[in-house]
């Protein structure tokens, strides 16, 4: 879209592209908002409840299902790009079943040991929790197949079955609302299981590979777990540590109204910095790396490969310099755009330090999470996987000590860590462009292993 000079051709393809990184997310919170605005009583008492079953459910799942989204993401390609398409319904099929062996084992127990709530609502609960990470484990596979499309009509589908079925509800239950959620979910999983099916067929062959993959690439799936903890484990710790203005329903589903819509809103800002990022600067730092394969499998000359490698350097430098600066601007007009829109954004006056916390937080954050990318597509595990167990544990151990200053300082720990973050991710990536031609014919030359 971006080759046709015109106005309207650009336009769409940064809108396709944005759909492509959160439209799953986008689409899921059109659907919640939906299901908020079915009609209720004069107090809507339910709504909390709901609303923190799904936001622990989402936490829970992504955790849950970012270390096996990684390694059969990683691992599907690599047999795709082999030819071996009959392994990729066994990788899905593996990863399905680990999720719910961790769901039986982990999130079952706790909704119906722990909690408070109606059997039904129970029931519900655990069945939201398996339907939601499972559409996250189908999105990785989808990806790698190049069905966007696929993806994308799931979810919007799905957003309107939830906005439809919001319709039918009045004064609705939790239990009502979980069950609406979650047969929007089903949808979605169907689509993108059927688009699966169809496109590789139902035939599954075993193939003990992937054990053998996974003992020889652990730290992909150990990066999947320290990215997912990292991104939610300042958000738990406020939930149970800040002393005030936490929300508590069935007697043990905590959650802070406060510093989670800021948070939320701080990270969609970023969606057209990323959008822009996967336009642009991964469409052009992926040529520069083709380039110098091409170039390397036919014999180039010494020269000519410092020069492709050295382009290499510029692609990857010159792109995280920009998106940062483009982060930056978008902070900027969010913060001031945020005291016009207040009320329609949710916000209350007491939100909005942790709304100009979290945009700047979210800055440092996905500029990390840049590095972070360049790393794994480097092939660099062991370094992308320091880079985001230190955020993990900075913004862990940061989050506690500024809970404990009071509620001038909450989100303080996170944008700290975050910058820290950004920071060392940046130092990780600069060494390792340096030592590039080295990674190319010693580190990632599976000859010389």
């Amino acid at each position: 879209m971006t080759r046709q000079p015109t106005l309207t051709s650009i336009a769409l393809a940064y809108l396709y592209s944005a759909l492509i990184v959160a439209g799953p997310w986008i689409f899921t919170v059109l659907g919640l908002v939906g299901l908020s605005m079915a009609p209720c009583g004069s107090f809507c008492d339910q709504l909390p409840v709901f609303r923190s079953i799904v936001i622990y459910n989402s936490a829970f799942a992504l955790i849950a299902t970012s270390p096996l989204a990684f390694l059969c993401g990683r691992y599907v390609s690599g047999n795709l790009h082999e030819g071996r398409h009959e392994t990729i319904m066994f990788a899905l099929a593996f990863g399905l079943l680990v999720f719910a062996v961790v769901v039986i084992a982990l999130a079952a127990p706790f909704y119906l040991f722990a909690t408070t709530l109606q059997p039904s609502e129970k029931i519900a609960a655990i069945q939201n929790v398996a339907l939601i990470g499972a559409s996250w484990l189908l999105v990785p596979f989808c990806s790698v197949l190049r069905a966007h499309n696929t993806v994308l009509v799931a979810f919007g589908v799905s957003s309107v079955a939830m906005f439809l079925g919001s319709g039918l509800l009045h004064d609705p239950s939790v239990t009502s609302l979980l069950s609406t959620l979650n047969a929007g979910f089903a949808i979605t999983d169907a689509i993108m299981l059927v688009g699966l099916v169809r496109r590789l067929g139902p035939r599954m062959a075993p193939d003990e590979g992937l054990v053998v993959y996974l003992r020889r690439m652990w730290e992909i799936p150990a990066a999947g777990l320290a990215f997912a903890l990292g991104l939610w484990i300042d958000k738990i710790i406020m939930w149970h540590a800040a002393p005030a203005d936490n929300l508590i329903v069935a007697s043990v589903l905590r959650t802070m109204p406060s510093y989670d819509t800021a948070m939320f809103w701080a990270q969609l800002s970023a969606i057209p910095v990323i959008s822009v990022f996967f336009v642009h600067v991964e469409t052009r730092f992926s040529s520069s790396v083709e380039r110098a394969h091409e170039r390397l499998r036919n014999h180039a000359s010494l020269r000519e490969i410092k020069l492709l490698i050295s382009h290499v350097r510029t692609a990857a430098l010159s792109g995280i310099v920009t998106m940062f600066s483009g982060l930056v601007i978008i902070g900027i007009l969010v913060i001031l755009s945020s005291f016009v829109f207040m009320n329609e954004l949710g916000l209350r006056p007491s939100y909005m330090g942790a709304l100009r916390t979290a945009v700047i937080a979210t800055t440092f954050y996905t500029s990390a999470m840049f590095c972070f990318y360049f790393l794994m597509h480097f092939d660099l595990r062991r370094q992308a996987l320091v880079v985001v167990v230190t955020y993990a544990v900075l913004n862990a151990s940061l989050t506690l000590v500024f809970v404990r200053a009071g509620e001038d300082f909450y989100g303080y720990g996170n944008l700290l860590a975050s910058a820290i973050g950004f920071l060392f991710s940046f130092a990780v990536l600069l060494r390792e462009l340096s030592w590039l031609p080295f990674h190319v014919f010693v580190t990632n030359n599976a000859s010389v292993r």
